[in-house]
């Protein structure tokens, strides 16, 4: 990998010898234009290509998917985590009637407000991790929860499970 990238830096070099050799030109040929094309491509594409193997992902991904932490994380670690464990145990508990108006509460929710909503209020995330781990900023993850929590508060208002 060493030596791939060594290779592409030295690519890189010689592909700014050649821009800056048609640069120099004072009246430059129409094969020199559309060379000129050609060459930054090839440079803009060596740059992207060095960029990932220095840092070990995609430059372009920006989205938390793709953040360094990511790597880190085993995904059947998720699964056994102590709040999600405690989560379904609490679920097994409720009553049928109780486990009836959480769903009807939650069924109002877009299915980015549910996952918002579950990730800090049930499983205790932060906004920063949550907004990590959807790939989106913090102030969207608190956008999403206060829509949820107003959403959830009009429910229980107005909803026929209440009302006697």
């Amino acid at each position: 990998m060493r030596q791939l990238l060594i290779e592409y830096k030295r690519s890189l070099r010689e592909a700014r010898k050649m821009l800056k050799t048609i640069d120099s030109k004072l009246d430059p040929s129409l094969i020199d234009k559309e060379d000129k094309g050609l060459i930054n491509n090839i440079i803009s594409d060596l740059e992207y290509a060095i960029e990932w193997l220095k840092s070990g992902r995609n430059p372009d991904a920006r989205r938390g998917i793709d953040k360094n932490g990511v790597y880190l994380t085993d995904p059947g670690v998720l699964d056994i985590l102590p709040v999600q464990v405690v989560y379904k145990e609490l679920s097994k508990e409720l009553p049928s009637f109780e486990r009836e108006l959480i769903e009807d509460a939650l069924c109002t929710l877009s299915d980015r407000e549910k996952d918002v909503f579950m990730m800090i209020k049930v499983e205790g995330l932060t906004f920063d991790n949550t907004a990590d781990l959807l790939g989106v900023k913090k102030s969207t993850v608190q956008t999403h929860l206060e829509r949820a929590e107003k959403k959830i508060n009009e429910r229980k208002i107005g909803s026929l499970f209440l009302v006697s």
